[in-house]
């Protein structure tokens, strides 16, 4: 494996996000008590990539943190007190589009097209019933730090979103799709909107009549002057990284690994494709479904072997793998570690 981008082999790049995330969750904890070297210990970042909000970082770093800042604090709402905080930069140049939007539709279909550069692997799209309206993430590294970047994401962007419109837009509710004890108060004092948890997915949702809400500071004609340039920053993210033909197999692979589901042929199904076709289109951009399918294995593998309650015959089942030695050796492949090597450098002293 590369060390630096964390690949399981040539052709597969580990997702990666914006350093300005990383920045502000980095920051948040420095702000709790947290010294730098304390947070070194926890992921390798140098000094230079803290410093560059545009860096491009792995996603594991942030989880990572995330989940030392989660089991550091187990009564609070970590999460909630960084989306209340946190400065709209994080988003990077993506605030400056979206405050010129001419209404609140225009603004989530800006952050559902130009997802890709704040994480290149968030799967974000945009619901509409008869009734109501839903902005739905999701994201493979949900899954090793318990969905708390997730949530935090999403607060910051609603925090955002609430600010621009005029007046000033509502929730319906808020859903989450990991299933953990909390306290909801500070998530429903956040979000002023009732939030479930294990509601099978991540979603903003709104009331319809707010769509069509003019943006506070609209201007259609510099609206239109941006949108080239994003296009072209997309474009260039997709030749370094994944392509975007391949961003419905991803999503369908993300959300059927939510429920356990790791079968080529039913990633295929879930992105409304035949099987056949999707390994050939999968094949076509110098990958295969099968490798797209075990990346996600890995991250979920690493966050249930992060867990010492969680025996080795369990992880193996929660992976869809037929017995131990099976995952044992899919393991060994990836990592170059067995999933024993594997747990005694996470928990040795």
């Amino acid at each position: 494996m590369d060390a630096r981008k964390e690949t399981i082999d040539v052709d597969f790049v580990r997702p990666e996000s914006l350093g300005s995330l990383s920045t502000t969750v980095i920051s948040y904890a420095v702000s709790q008590g947290l010294s730098l070297d304390e947070i070194a210990q926890v992921i390798d970042i140098s000094e230079l990539d803290y410093a560059n909000q545009n860096a491009r970082l792995p996603d594991l770093f942030i989880g990572e943190l995330m989940t030392v800042l989660a089991d550091k604090f187990p009564d609070r709402a970590v999460s909630m007190e960084i989306a209340h905080c946190a400065p709209f930069s994080m988003f990077g140049g993506l605030v400056q589009g979206a405050l010129f939007a001419t209404d609140f539709e225009a603004a989530l279909n800006w952050f559902v097209e130009n997802t890709s550069i704040i994480a290149d692997q968030s799967a974000v799209h945009l619901e509409k019933t008869a009734s109501e309206g839903a902005l739905v993430f999701a994201h493979p590294c949900e899954f090793v730090d318990n969905g708390y970047t997730m949530e935090a994401t999403m607060g910051v962007l609603w925090r955002f979103l609430n600010t621009i419109t005029v007046p000033k837009a509502s929730l319906q509710r808020v859903e989450f799709a990991n299933n953990k004890a909390v306290k909801l108060r500070p998530y429903e004092e956040f979000f002023k909107a009732p939030v479930l948890f294990q509601a099978g997915r991540n979603a903003l949702v709104f009331p319809l009549d707010i769509f069509c809400r003019p943006v506070r500071y609209a201007n259609p004609q510099m609206f239109d002057l941006i949108k080239p340039h994003f296009v072209e920053l997309r474009q260039k993210l997709i030749e370094n990284n994944y392509p975007a033909a391949l961003a419905p197999l991803r999503r369908s692979i993300m959300d059927n690994a939510a429920h356990g589901e790791y079968e080529v042929a039913a990633a295929a199904a879930a992105a409304n494709l035949s099987l056949r076709t999707a390994q050939r289109l999968a094949k076509q951009h110098g990958t295969s479904l099968q490798k797209l399918i075990d990346e996600i294995r890995l991250i979920n593998a690493k966050k249930f072997l992060n867990n010492p309650e969680i025996s080795l015959s369990r992880v193996a089942q929660l992976l869809g793998y037929a017995d131990v030695s099976s995952f044992r050796r899919a393991f060994k492949r990836w990592t170059g570690l067995s999933p024993k090597e594997y747990k005694n450098e996470l928990f040795k002293e």
